[in-house]
């Protein structure tokens, strides 16, 4: 039993040793905290800090959303009628195309039919001394020596009976 007791005695001994430089560390973790109270008081101030902010900006996002969630609906509305109204736009200015080329057209025809139904007056008026054309008082006249003067010739014209009346006055 002897050999027993040298052993608990031998195992205390190195348990006190050990206990001695626990608390020799745990007095140099009490002097830390000291050091560090506050710095870790400044941490607790951030994070609280940091906290509201999380908070305030919680608040802001829902505040934005529930904004956001009102302008949606009229934003798609009127994107779906500028989409109505690009198309129809469209449409509209192929329309106008159309026209404008039948314009161009139509004018160009009734220039010619000007052109030879004066030209057929002024033959009759020869080959007939009765009939007798006041070119410069008839409105009709006037009217075509307008339309004619703001185009320039047709290529397939070499003179017309408006431009001779003109030179002539």
């Amino acid at each position: 039993m002897m050999w027993l007791d040298v052993g608990i005695i031998f195992l205390l001994m190195i348990a006190v040793g050990f206990c001695y430089r626990l608390s020799d560390r745990l007095q140099s973790l009490k002097g830390f905290t000291t050091v560090l109270a506050p710095s870790i008081e400044r941490l607790t101030q951030v994070l609280n800090g940091a906290n509201q902010a999380i908070g305030y900006l919680k608040q802001a996002t829902e505040t934005s959303q529930k904004g956001i969630e009102t302008y949606i609906p009229n934003a798609q509305a009127i994107s779906e009628d500028v989409v109505l109204l690009i198309e129809h736009a469209d449409r509209i200015s192929y329309r106008l195309d159309d026209l404008i080329v039948k314009a161009g057209e139509i004018e160009k025809n009734l220039r010619q039919t000007v052109l030879v139904s004066m030209r057929q007056t002024e033959k009759q008026a020869e080959l007939n001394p009765e009939i007798q054309i006041n070119k410069a008082t008839d409105p009709r006249d006037l009217f075509v020596q307008r339309v004619i003067s703001r185009y320039p010739k047709d290529a397939g014209v070499t003179h017309t009976p408006v431009q001779e009346q003109t030179q002539s006055q």
